[in-house]
């Protein structure tokens, strides 16, 4: 039974940064909604945030469902949506017969805009980092963890110390356990 490893949190919370450092020490796939918003937007640089936005996230699922399909633990990244994305994860997880663990990043909401003004100005990814002021997102932005029902979730604290090590132990427990086992009674918290 594969592990899917959700890493959510708001923009710039150190989602990507982390679940692309957690792949890589696993082993895993890193399924990541903005890796394939860019690839779409440097073929077709004219796509709308409208149309850009919907098929990133329709290919993230679907990669995310082959690589269940094979049986494998997966790490899936994005700034997922409270009230749409927990229904897509646990039917993906039905599906293909995957348990669900998250990992949500987070930061201080200063700390969150500074590091979001920085990638904008950095003009790296083009029609992914645009202006916005946090101060004004809506409450369905991934300001809390997603509501995945009885799964296991870590909160880390992205501004604390290098906090991979705590967050492989703990994602190693995950792997480990059965379908039964492993449920946290509540949150488990890093830095």
């Amino acid at each position: 039974m594969p592990l899917l490893l959700i890493v959510s949190g708001m923009p710039a919370s150190g989602k990507s940064t982390l679940g692309a450092r957690l792949a890589a020490a696993l082993n895993l796939p890193f399924v990541t909604k903005d890796e394939y918003k860019a690839l779409l937007l440097a073929r077709l640089p004219d796509l709308t945030r409208d149309v850009s936005g919907p098929l990133s996230f329709d290919v993230m699922w679907h990669v995310a469902g082959v690589t269940l399909a094979g049986g494998m633990d997966t790490v899936l990244e994005s700034h997922f949506y409270h009230g749409v994305s927990e229904t897509h994860i646990l039917t993906l997880a039905k599906t293909h017969g995957a348990r669900v663990a998250q990992v949500f990043c987070h930061a201080p909401v200063d700390v969150l805009q500074a590091r979001h003004d920085a990638r904008v100005a950095s003009g790296r990814r083009p029609g992914i980092d645009l202006p916005m002021n946090y101060a004004t997102l809506p409450v369905h932005c991934c300001w809390t963890p997603l509501d995945l029902g009885d799964t296991p979730l870590l909160t880390v604290d992205t501004t604390q110390h290098d906090a991979l090590p705590g967050i492989l132990t703990w994602v190693h427990t995950q792997r480990k356990s059965s379908p039964l086992k492993g449920r946290s009674e509540g949150a488990d918290t890093l830095g």
